[in-house]
């Protein structure tokens, strides 16, 4: 249990909590919800309500009013959050602040600080690296925030790689309503003990909770790796990891993270794209019949500025696919690729063809891609399913793509017949900071403090930032699985690419 002096803030920061879960519920009308809290909380107010006559007579009444005003509000669950929200719950959190006072205090080793947040439960901050664990304002109310984006019934346990005080774990627990066994690997063992001592780990019974204690992250991913097991990386915890520690769990994050950020945004464009005019991927399928066809696939890295050349030579001879970003570059410089391909479902991207939209390029879009590119653009359009997007309606083999559009490209080419594929402009990381070729709308320059040294062409060291780490062992995945083609990596100043024969000269 929390240590003794954390007891009764604790327990008056939980009534605060579930408030403030009743008001959620009151500004989506779910009355049945709401009363049940309301009800609960009643007569743990009444306790408040006599501690806080005897410490602060003149606001322990007002809350008792207010406490009355809530019961009398009978059909009314707009008035009811209104009150909670206004007056019931910052009359509660003084007075946790009353009983808590305002602590701030270091650990024995000087890395990490803990300190009161407004709430009441304690927050904890990582000292090395100036970031805080959990939210300053309300770590539990950010953990409920978590748990309710990362928790589905349709898993039966959960694997999560750090445990900060345990807010998170606990409220995958209370929302599960203790269905699910939850399976922790933390690093430190003082992070156990901290979260035992000063955070709510043992609000958990303990036939729903298993610790391991693993600075190697392997048991973490083989256990997230199991059927119908859910997992998370707890991202706060994984500053202070080993750069091939935190590489293989930040991989693992984004796997789980990238689709889940854009659900809503996938799901309207995926019934849009449905209603559009788009044609089957096997309509384009059917134009690339011949083997042993050579692909040139075009991305925005830095390298495509020195493979202009190398383009205007190849068209015509070769079949060219472009990513969108790089789509109004070509054309600039007098290159008409053969397709043109779109997979991110956020509006922002459509600006890759704003103006462009009568051109001829048959375009390859993923079924969840911004819905204005169907909409809008006035050549062909062709529509790849992807795995787990409604692939119960779909009538063909749904692509499975790793998140970036470069990879749906490649994919096209192999799919198509490719007896070679050159990749021009697929660098996977920052030469000299630089993010994207000149004249895209992404091209950004970045410092290389957060960064990591890997591999790249020419035995040279590049850097690259986690996303395009995954990005890279995505492509080098499906390389993998189709050897027999040869696969041409055309950067100089790139990432190395396994299964490529890295371009012995610039152009040509």
């Amino acid at each position: 249990m929390a240590e003794a002096f954390l007891e009764e803030i604790y327990k008056e920061a939980e009534l605060a909590y579930r408030l403030k879960l009743a008001v959620e519920y009151a500004r989506i009308h779910d009355e049945l919800h709401m009363g049940e809290i309301c009800n609960e909380s009643f007569q743990p107010l009444c306790e408040v309500c006599k501690e806080y006559l005897q410490q602060d007579r003149e606001k322990g009444l007002a809350l008792w009013n207010e406490i009355q005003t809530l019961t009398g509000i009978d059909n009314d669950s707009v008035m009811r959050g209104d009150v909670i929200e206004k007056k019931i719950l910052p009359l509660l959190q003084e007075k946790i602040r009353l009983c808590g006072g305002d602590i701030c205090v270091e650990n024995e080793e000087g890395d990490y600080q803990f300190e009161s947040s407004a709430s009441g439960f304690l927050t904890l901050k990582d000292l090395k690296h100036n970031k805080y664990v959990h939210s300053a304002s309300d770590p539990m109310w950010e953990a409920r925030k978590l748990a309710e984006y990362i928790f589905t019934p349709q898993k039966k346990e959960y694997s999560i790689r750090g445990l900060g005080l345990g807010y998170l774990i606990y409220q995958l627990y209370v929302i599960s309503a203790g269905t699910v066994r939850i399976h922790v690997f933390e690093k430190d063992a003082r992070m156990v003990e901290y979260a035992r001592s000063y955070g709510v780990l043992d609000w958990i019974p303990e036939d729903r909770l298993e610790v391991v204690l693993d600075e190697n992250p392997v048991a973490f991913l083989k256990s997230a790796a199991k059927e119908d097991m859910g997992y998370y990386v707890f991202l706060p915890e994984i500053y202070g990891e080993p750069a091939d520690v935190r590489r293989s769990l930040e991989d693992v994050y984004m796997q789980f993270a990238t689709p889940k950020k854009l659900h809503w945004d996938s799901e309207l464009n995926y019934w849009n794209n449905k209603r559009s005019d788009c044609h089957p991927i096997s309509d384009l399928s059917r134009l690339f019949l011949s083997s042993d066809t050579e692909f040139i696939i075009v991305a925005a890295g830095p390298s495509l500025d020195d493979n202009l050349e190398f383009l205007k030579q190849n068209q015509g001879r070769k079949t060219i696919i472009a990513v969108g970003t790089v789509f109004r570059k070509l054309l600039e410089n007098g290159i008409v690729p053969d397709i043109v391909t779109v997979l991110d479902p956020q509006a922002r991207t459509y600006r890759q063809i704003e103006g462009l939209e009568d051109q001829n390029v048959p375009m390859l879009l993923g079924v969840t891609a911004y819905w204005k590119f169907a909409a809008n653009y006035q050549g062909d359009k062709y529509l790849v399913p992807l795995p787990g997007v409604h692939e119960e309606m779909e009538s063909e083999e749904a692509w499975a793509i790793g998140g970036t559009v470069t990879h749906l490209a490649i994919e096209a080419a192999i799919r198509f017949g490719a007896g070679s594929i050159y990749l021009v402009g697929v660098d996977l990381a920052y030469p000299n900071g630089v993010s994207h070729a000149e004249g895209t709308m992404d091209r950004t320059v970045k410092g290389m403090e957060d960064m990591l040294p890997i591999k790249g062409v020419g035995g040279t060291t590049v850097y690259a930032d986690s996303m395009f780490i995954a990005y890279r062992k995505w492509i080098e995945d499906r390389i993998a699985l189709a050897p027999k083609i040869t696969y041409y990596n055309m950067s100089r100043i790139g990432a190395k690419i396994a299964g490529t024969k890295e371009a012995c000269f610039r152009n040509g």
